[in-house]
């Protein structure tokens, strides 16, 4: 390992096992955490045509996978990213490292800033009432629309990290 090889930190090659190491974490972060999100949204929007019993069954099992797995899996995947640009090749300046952190940072701010706080409510709402209330259909579409745009966020900054822009 080298310091400052090819504007990077810690340049380190490709093949290198530090690097296919870090590499893996962040592939398996990214495939656990953003695959399950996205499967927690299918999987709620299909329990919605079941009833709020189902919907709430659904959605507490997905909450709960969702503090001790897909949260955890997408936070390592960003952690694994900033590792990889530091010991491989790349460097913080180039366009899709930063466009992909950007989105990346994007993605948790709806996570934490509307989508956590609508389930929240939706929660409430369910839990308040046995039949489903207009209060939590609103709630409910304003969580599909946020997971929607999650989604999306989430597809972009894949598709950046696979083609690498300006590069």
């Amino acid at each position: 390992m080298a310091l400052g090889i090819d504007d990077s930190l810690l340049a380190v090659s490709t093949s290198s096992g530090w690097y296919q190491t870090v590499l893996i974490i962040h592939l398996a972060g990214a495939v656990v955490g953003f695959g399950g999100s996205a499967m927690g949204t299918v999987m709620l929007r299909r329990a919605w045509t079941e009833g709020p019993d189902a919907a709430a069954a659904v959605r507490r099992s997905f909450e709960f996978a969702s503090n001790r797995l897909i949260d955890i899996a997408a936070y390592l995947a960003g952690i694994a990213g900033i590792v990889a640009v530091i010991v491989g090749p790349w460097n913080f300046r180039q366009d899709w490292v930063t466009i992909a952190f950007v989105l990346y940072f994007a993605w948790a701010g709806i996570n934490h800033g509307a989508l956590r706080p609508t389930g929240a409510k939706l929660a409430e709402a369910l839990d308040a009432e046995p039949e489903l209330s207009a209060d939590a259909q609103r709630l409910r579409k304003r969580a599909e629309l946020w997971s929607m745009v999650s989604n999306l966020v989430i597809v972009a900054a894949i598709a950046v990290m696979v083609t690498k822009p300006s590069l």
